[in-house]
């Protein structure tokens, strides 16, 4: 019999819940195990002691001293509802969070498209816009033309991303 068996059977014999053959087979273990029959010793002890009727009185000025710490223990009592109240609001909080990415992740994302992606969705030739410029005779022109260009607002095109 292992020992771990044998404690739970002496506990179980305390109780007197431990039929006869097990009650035999606890004791040849006891005789022959000095460990199991030293905690068989402290638990018969300790029960001794617990089945004494003797009525306790407490030491003096015990309930002066309770009587504050009482106290404090009501004052900490919201903390307490708040606390309750915290730990079903946190998986609340950690659903709508998750649910909000969720929506941030899935959701179509428009943005918008470069001159050249435009140039190919429209389908255009880009070098109409830059036959102007290269006609032009004198320096000032081409620069000026440069520049009104960079200024020019154009729609831009969207569509979404896929």
């Amino acid at each position: 019999m292992k020992c771990k068996t044998a404690e739970k059977w002496i506990l179980w014999s305390l109780d007197r819940r431990l039929d006869e053959r097990s009650r035999e087979g606890l004791e040849e273990h006891l005789a022959a195990c000095p460990s199991c029959r030293k905690a068989a010793a402290e638990y018969r002890s300790m029960l001794a002691l617990l089945r004494e009727e003797k009525e306790r009185t407490p030491l003096p000025r015990f309930w002066e001293r309770l009587e504050p710490r009482l106290r404090e223990e009501q004052k900490i009592v919201p903390l307490v509802l708040w606390e309750r109240w915290a730990l079903h609001a946190v998986p609340v909080f950690v659903a709508l969070v998750a649910l909000a990415a969720g929506l941030f992740i899935f959701t179509p994302q428009t943005r918008e498209i470069g001159q050249s992606e435009a140039l190919l969705i429209e389908n255009t030739n880009p070098f109409s816009e830059t036959r102007g410029l290269f006609e032009q005779k004198r320096p000032e022109d081409k620069s000026m033309m440069l520049i009104f260009a960079s200024l020019d607002e154009k729609p831009s095109v969207r569509r979404q991303s896929p």
